[in-house]
């Protein structure tokens, strides 16, 4: 049975809206090793089980955040392999929140890489466009801001659930010279942009990244444009199964974001479609600016096959 720890935190991304990929698997994460550290059973089948459940009912959280099922998958494998070695429960848990921890600060620190990393890709004067919420695009513009780098940024509302409101206020806060905007209104500003720049919840294989719904759009105009546009994101979220053709599922939203339900049910031939995200081409991508380095869209497949490779090496080794 799914323990309420786990529920609670399902329902909390849901309730507050939770911005960003990282955020959620922070969240996923503490309710894990929250959920482990009270249940009750007392054999290892029965912890495993529970485990895999409570697990399972998070990934559901965001079907397109690679940050979250990767996370999820390392924390379920290290607490298997320390079954397969003979720990009892007591040790499972302690196995359980070390690696939660561990995953959770190098997600962290690859965020602050990355900001480091992506700052010096920003010149004095430059004016930037950001879309949606992303701690790592965050991350690299109050990292370039603090350097002493004078920008000007546009911030999209990022409808319906409006997270740009919030990067703009933290922006803001931070003494960035911030423009919110409305979505529509980024190919009237585009030619005013210097460079675009967004984060990811996933990357493919070979180089498309999913990200808020109207990212592809963004990145589109663009292109067209001339304006570059650089994706941020750590190498937690590029997808190994997308190199086996793998296709990472776009989720849809409560339609109640887009239109209230009473004025739905005024209207029985009225349809909504709310997606989550969508999948930006590969070709309308300059760079993307991970914690190793900054490497072009194409240079995707070489991350993904190394972590394949780490990934089987270790699973061999415990054999």
């Amino acid at each position: 049975m799914v323990h309420r720890d786990v529920k609670k935190v399902v329902e909390g991304v849901r309730i507050r809206q939770m911005r960003g990929g990282t955020i959620v698997t922070h969240e996923a994460l503490a309710g894990l090793r929250a959920a482990a550290q009270e249940t009750k059973v007392t054999s290892v089948d029965a912890f495993l089980e529970e485990l895999e459940e409570n697990s399972r009912y998070l990934r559901n959280i965001r079907a397109a955040s690679v940050p979250l099922s990767n996370g999820l998958h390392y924390v379920v494998q290290e607490v298997k392999r320390a079954a397969e070695r003979g720990s009892q429960v007591a040790e499972l848990k302690k196995v359980l929140s070390e690696s939660a921890v561990a995953y959770d600060r190098k997600l962290e620190e690859s965020i602050q890489q990355i900001a480091e990393i992506g700052a010096r890709r920003l010149r004095d004067g430059d004016v930037v466009m950001a879309h949606s919420y992303s701690s790592s695009v965050l991350a690299i513009l109050k990292r370039a801001h603090e350097q002493g780098t004078n920008l000007k940024v546009f911030v999209t509302e990022a409808r319906p659930e409006l997270e740009g409101r919030d990067v703009a206020r933290a922006l803001a806060e931070s003494g960035i010279d911030t423009t919110l905007i409305i979505d529509s209104a980024v190919s009237h500003f585009i030619e005013q942009v210097d460079k675009v720049m967004v984060g990811a919840e996933a990357v493919a294989a070979n180089g498309a990244i999913v990200n808020k719904i109207g990212t592809a759009t963004i990145a589109a105009v663009a292109q067209r444009a001339r304006v570059k546009v650089f994706v941020a994101a750590s190498t937690y979220k590029f997808s190994p199964e997308t190199m086996f053709g793998e296709l990472i599922t776009i989720e849809e939203r409560d339609n109640s974001y887009v239109l209230d339900d009473p004025e739905m049910k005024k209207l029985s031939n009225l349809h909504v479609r709310n997606p989550a995200f969508d999948v930006t081409s590969p070709q309308d991508i300059d760079l993307i600016v991970t914690e190793r380095g900054v490497i072009p869209p194409q240079a995707a497949i070489m991350i993904v096959r190394g972590q394949s490779s780490s990934s089987t090496d270790a699973e061999q080794s415990m054999r």
